[in-house]
């Protein structure tokens, strides 16, 4: 490279980072005026709850706060600035790779570092916090994400790296609060104000700095993955309606009318003002006005004759149209709303057989027969419209069923939610269509609080198998790294060396990786005294390495104590190892100079017979108190081994999507279960699944998903059907109706 064109590469750093803190003094600016805000409001709100509350210990929880607030809110704001910039620094030198000093005493400091995140459950509320910020702000971050990435040369950075995520930020306001507030208690009640009264305005924080990026040529467009749509997936198959041109799509209801033509179906009609079973005609506003009546008071409103049980819930999956038919009501009706009654009926017939649907959901949407008994007659252009109302619900319930476990009842929680949506229609719909759509969306946010419900809960197991992949992870590349020495060329190693490395030092290497990462300096430390200590204990040395050897001792035994302190390793294992160290160290320096080998102690072996590390490592549990038994990490690369027969990667996974899991009961019997994938580790080793009941979680390694999706024991659904649930349905009233033509 030559001397311009460093000089240019130096100046476009420059640039870079000089606009890197321009956009950290905008976001802290802007982050800053949202905290002061909510301190503003603090004695406001407090004093609300304080009052409103009727436990006297929780109002004085809410005093308390107040007070506290009210009297620090200077070093609140010093403090949570303070801790944003450190945050912002410590990300930004990890993305940047630039390490910070070490000294032997580092080693020792580790533990101190251990002992600060302690507190596991508040913790826990904070990542939450982030997580939840993020899902709010979520496309703002990820183009943020890319943005950064530029001014940080990281084309590939991970957004928990990025100094601007809600991670930073809810970290930084943690530490404040940790600082400032040393009642645990009244922690959670500034979290809750940080919740409603900052999280809001950071969107727009988001968005602002993003404009700045976009001002200064950054990325203008971002590019995103592709939709899940596009994703290789499943597809359901489209219903075939028969051998000509129309789909059940384009104009359904004259394709039906020609199937009950050729059925000789449809009814005849009983003469000049008279419906089809020969009573007096009705139609218009007088049918649907007793439809209505049906439909509040159930088939009791018929009067004699009505044999279904009385009101909505009481219709379940019986099939009340075509008792209908033969109805007064029925018999009243003209010839093309009684045909349309029957297309109903068979429409419910179709929906009531379908095996995909749990016999819950088929109750609850059974109740609706009526309402869309009202609307086809209201509106033929009910059965070509693609986005009348009732379709469109029709659609989502049917995209809701589909994903409900097959033992779906009354006794599941979620059941009782969706009735009461169902039956705000089922009281409300009187001629007003767009009730429809209000309906719809209630339920779509119904279930979309649902799963962010069952997200929140899974948060706690989510932490432990993030923590289960940091700690696997961590041993695969400690013992990486300290294979490559064990096992290098012409190289002995006495035994009580070996095995103290694999089972002692490896803790520590493994406490670093979680703590402060591969990079990090304490690491680098850590496999300096490996390669001092395997030096150590080499014979054959000359005078002047002798020398040297008596000097690296006293050193190395202090690092190897400060070690064994911060991985929490008991001194027993000091006290048994060093007197072994001792004797080694002896004998090379009392061997003659040259001539044969420094005799060894007979427990010395070759690595390539020792170097063994499938035994199971129980180490302090970085993440808390006691100690974590270690598995070893699933290797994506050697997963992806299994796929080369089999479509869907785990790596084109997201977070969100819907897997119909096959489970065999003790009868042998086969069921569908739809799960959710509603989580995965960084390094994607490790799943959770989780269906709509109440049923525990399902956590799988990479390997168990690759196995599942080979043998067709999970198949992933589509996100939205490409044949919606109304045009399939009805296809297969179609279908049936020409079978029904054909053989006849």
């Amino acid at each position: 490279m030559g001397v311009s064109e460093l000089s240019t590469v130096m100046q476009g750093s420059s640039a870079f980072d000089a606009l890197l803190t321009q956009c950290r003094d905008l976001f802290c600016s802007q982050l800053g005026a949202a905290f002061s805000a909510m301190l503003e409001k603090t004695d406001e709100v407090l004093a609300e709850l304080a009052t409103k509350t009727q436990n006297r210990e929780t109002q004085k929880l809410y005093l308390e706060a107040r007070e506290l607030a009210r009297s620090k809110r200077a070093e609140f704001e010093k403090q949570f600035h303070a801790r944003y910039l450190a945050e912002f620094q410590k990300r930004t030198n990890k993305a940047k790779k630039i390490g910070g000093s070490f000294s032997d005493s580092a080693l020792s400091s580790l533990e101190l570092s251990l002992v600060a995140d302690d507190d596991l459950e508040e913790t826990l509320k904070f990542n939450e916090l982030a997580a939840r910020l993020r899902r709010i702000c979520e496309e703002e971050i990820n183009a943020l994400d890319q943005r950064v990435g530029v001014l940080m040369g990281d084309a590939d950075l991970q957004s928990e790296d990025n100094p601007f995520s809600p991670q930073a930020v809810c970290d930084a306001y943690k530490q404040a609060c940790r600082q400032l507030i040393e009642k645990a208690e009244l922690r959670p009640v500034f979290l809750t104000l940080f919740d409603d009264h900052v999280l809001d305005a950071v969107r727009s924080i988001y968005k602002a700095v993003n404009d700045l990026l976009v001002q200064n040529s950054i990325l203008p467009k971002i590019r995103y993955g592709a939709p899940k749509k596009d994703r290789s997936k499943k597809k359901f198959k489209e219903v075939d309606a028969g051998d000509d041109d129309e789909s059940p799509a384009e104009d359904m209801f004259a394709a039906l009318q020609k199937l009950m033509a050729a059925a000789g179906g449809g009814g005849g009609g009983g003469g000049p003002g008279t419906g089809v079973g020969g009573t007096p005609l009705m139609q218009g506003a007088e049918l649907l006005g007793s439809l209505t009546q049906l439909q509040l008071d159930g088939l009791a409103a018929l009067g004699a004759g009505a044999t279904l049980p009385t009101g909505a819930a009481g219709a379940g999956t019986a099939n009340i149209l075509h008792e209908l038919k033969s109805s007064s009501v029925g018999t009243s009706m003209g010839q093309m709303d009684a045909m349309t009654l029957d297309v109903v009926a068979r429409l419910f017939d179709q929906l009531f057989d379908d095996p995909k649907i749990p016999l819950g959901a088929k109750g609850l949407i059974g109740r609706l027969q009526i309402p869309m008994l009202k609307v086809a007659i209201a509106d033929k252009d009910f059965f070509s419209k693609k986005d009348n109302p009732a379709r469109l619900l029709l659609d989502t319930l049917g995209e809701i069923a589909i994903r409900l476990p097959s033992d779906f009842n009354t006794e599941s929680a979620l059941y009782g939610h969706l009735e009461a949506i169902l039956q705000e229609l089922i009281t409300g719909y009187k001629d007003d269509a767009g009730i429809f759509g209000v309906v719809r969306e209630g339920l779509i946010t119904l279930m979309q609080r649902e799963d962010e419900r069952i997200e929140a809960e899974a948060q706690a197991a989510a932490e432990k198998i993030v923590q289960e992949e940091a700690l696997g992870v961590a041993k695969s590349a400690a013992q990486a790294a300290v294979s490559a020495r064990l096992q290098a060329p012409g190289q002995v190693l006495p035994g009580p060396v070996l095995e103290f490395i694999i089972e002692q030092w490896l803790q520590l290497m493994m406490l670093i990786h979680v703590k402060r990462g591969p990079a990090s300096e304490p690491w680098n430390r850590a496999i300096e005294v490996v390669d001092q200590l395997i030096w150590s204990v080499q014979p054959n040395k000359s005078t002047e390495d002798r020398r040297k050897l008596a000097g690296v001792v006293p050193v190395l035994l202090k690092s190897l104590t400060a070690g064994l302190q911060a991985a929490g390793i008991d001194d027993a294992v000091r006290e048994a190892f060093f007197p072994e160290l001792m004797r080694l160290h002896t004998a090379i320096l009392s061997a003659p100079v040259k001539g044969a080998a420094a005799p060894m102690p007979e427990a010395a072996k070759g690595p390539s017979a020792a170097l063994d590390f499938t035994a199971k490592i129980t180490m302090k549990n970085p993440f808390g108190d006691g100690k974590v038994q270690v598995a070893d990490d699933m290797d994506p690369e050697e997963t992806a081994m299994n796929l080369s027969r089999h479509a869907t990667d785990p790596d084109a996974l997201r977070v969100g999507d819907w897997f119909e899991w096959k489970e065999k009961g003790a009868d042998g019997e086969e069921s569908r279960r739809p799960v959710r994938l509603i989580f995965m580790t960084p390094r994607k080793t490790r799943y959770i699944f989780r269906d709509r009941s109440e049923k525990d979680y399902i956590e799988c390694t990479r390997n168990e998903v690759v196995r599942r999706l080979r043998t067709g024991e999970a198949e992933l659904m589509e996100e939205e059907p490409e044949v919606p649930f109304f045009e399939r349905i009805m296809g297969g009233v179609i279908s049936k109706m020409k079978g029904a033509v054909a053989a006849a």
